[in-house]
Order: C-alpha cells, then sequence, then structure tokens
C-alpha cells in the first residue's frame, strides 16, 4: 500500500515558514490527522475490496449476482420484462465473457430481481458489504442499471423511480444518476439505436423527485427532434459524449477526448480494482469516446 505522507509534509513545510520549528512538528501532526490518516484508512478499505474481488473467486460471483438482480428488479419497473431487457442482458453477459456456470448465477439472479419478492434493501446491504468504500464499483453498478432501463427505448415512470432508488441506497446523488442517464442516451443517437417512439422523460414532460424526496417537474428540450439517424443528430451526440459544446476549439475537443480515454483506460480501471469482466464493459464505452472524437475530427478536418 503506497502511505500518504502528502498532508505530513506540507504541514511540516507550513509550519517552519511562518512559526520555527515545534510550530513545524505541530503542523506536521495535524496533517497526519486531517489528511494522511483519513486517506491512508479510505485507501487500505478500497484495497481489501480490491483483494477480495482480484483473489477469491466467491466475490466475483456475488458481485455478477447483485448486479443482475438489480437488473432484473429495474427491468420489472417498466411493468412487464420485455425481449428488449432479456437482450441487453444477454448482451452483458457475453461482454462479460461469463462461462456457462456464471450465466446461470446470473440468469437466476436476474430472476430473482423481477420477482415480487425481490428485497431491494437486503441486496443494498450485500453489495455494501461486498465492496465497501469503493465508488468505482458502485459507477459500474449504476451505469449497467442504465444500460439495462433504456435498452428497450423507453424510461418509464416506474423504471426511472428504481434507480433513483437505487442510486440513493448506494450512496451517489440524483444528479449523477441524472447524467448516467444523459449519457447513456447520448450513446444510444449517436449508435443510432434509438426508434421514432422514444419516450422518456427527455422527450417529455414527467414528474421526478428532489434530494429531499419532493415532487418536481422535469422538462428536458430534447435537442435530438426528427429521424435519430441523420448526420446533424449523430454529430450533436458525439460532442454531447465527450462533454464539450459544438463551439468547442479543437484543443478543448481533444483535451475531452483525452481525458475520458484515460478514464476508462483498462491499467487504470484495473487499479481502482475493477474486475476484467467489469473492463470488457468499460472497454465498449471508450469505443464509442473514440468513435465520437474520430466523428469530431472528420467533420472538423483537425
Amino acid at each position: 500500500m503506497n502511505t500518504s505522507y502528502k498532508g505530513r509534509v506540507i504541514g511540516f513545510i507550513l509550519g517552519l515558514i511562518f512559526l520555527n520549528i515545534p510550530g513545524a512538528i505541530l503542523f506536521m501532526i495535524l496533517g497526519y490527522f486531517f489528511f494522511d490518516r483519513p486517506a491512508n484508512i479510505k485507501k487500505q478499505q478500497n484495497d481489501e475490496a480490491v483483494r477480495a474481488f482480484t483473489s477469491n473467486a466467491n466475490y466475483n460471483e456475488s458481485l455478477v449476482k447483485v448486479t443482475f438482480a438489480l437488473m432484473g428488479y429495474v427491468a420489472r419497473g417498466a411493468g412487464r420484462v420485455n425481449e428488449n431487457h432479456i437482450e441487453k442482458a444477454s448482451q452483458i453477459m457475453n461482454v462479460m465473457s461469463l462461462n456457462p456456470q456464471m450465466r446461470k448465477i446470473a440468469i437466476e439472479a436476474f430472476n430473482s430481481g423481477k420477482s415480487d419478492y425481490f428485497n431491494l434493501n437486503d441486496t443494498i446491504a450485500e453489495i455494501k458489504s461486498l465492496i465497501g468504500n469503493n465508488f468505482s464499483f458502485v459507477n459500474f453498478i449504476l451505469e449497467i442499471q442504465v444500460q439495462l432501463a433504456l435498452s428497450d427505448g423507453v424510461l418509464e415512470d416506474e423504471e426511472y423511480r428504481r434507480l433513483m432508488d437505487i442510486a440513493v441506497k448506494l450512496g451517489a446523488s440524483r444528479e449523477s444518476m441524472e447524467q448516467y442517464i444523459r449519457s447513456r442516451y447520448n450513446e444510444m443517437h449517436f449508435e443510432q439505436q434509438f426508434n421514432d417512439y422514444f419516450r422518456s422523460r427527455y422527450e417529455r414532460g414527467s414528474s421526478g423527485y428532489d434530494n429531499s424526496g419532493s415532487e418536481r417537474s422535469y422538462e428536458y428540450n430534447d435537442s435530438y427532434s426528427g429521424s435519430s439517424g441523420s448526420s446533424s443528430s449523430k454529430l450533436e451526440a458525439a460532442y454531447q459524449i465527450l462533454g464539450v459544446e459544438a463551439s468547442a476549439s479543437d484543443d478543448e475537443v481533444k483535451k475531452a477526448h483525452k481525458r475520458l480515454m484515460l478514464k476508462y483506460h483498462p491499467d487504470r480501471l484495473a487499479s481502482q480494482g475493477l474486475t476484467p469482466e467489469m473492463i470488457k464493459l468499460y472497454t465498449e464505452k471508450a469505443k464509442d469516446i473514440q468513435a465520437a472524437f474520430d466523428l469530431i475530427k472528420k467533420e472538423r478536418v483537425m
């Protein structure tokens, strides 16, 4: 484990500059308790989660189980689980290269999640016991749920409510879940996977809830009106995927592309404790980012 000394070093230097040797020692101690110690504890917890998932196959199995159980729960929010939900679940199994035994576990977990007897709170508690404070795992789980919910091109109110409930229970904000939804929405536009009947809350007014639980209205102005296959729509989606405006400079576009590619680089993901199965899914996401950048480059003749 790489122990943090940053707080002690900075504290010592500041104390030496503004006070004296005793003051520098005092500031160094404060730096340890207020910065180094919390940072080291958090890293130790993350390392324990990493070791659990990479050294014990049972933990990988548990991760697959809870992830697919939540997918079944979210899919049921549409009123019924349809062929698109099942196809997306199967696609994710394929990308994760699950062996026959793990596929069976995933299918059983999915079916349990869509049942009337599924206990969300117990599943959330199990996830927290597995991953500790490693938020990389939380991001992974949430993004998978969004992919499943939007697989049929429709985000029903109950699906939306369940997504938000899962996010909050796992310690994420509603705003971050909204961002996951927007991100997937843009990726699907870019991949031309939307049908004309797409009816998510990004194309119609619908109700949501703020952080206090009070109901509020969402009214998103969809900039993708018209055919989802049009070149202008796809180009705009490409900018959204990179997180920049169409008016951004070439340098800003390049920086956004580089930042995202580094974020989803396999080595970086592995260092955060993500399993090979997770990394494969994020590799698919990186392909969209690269394709979006290539389209913008071609359009701008960069």
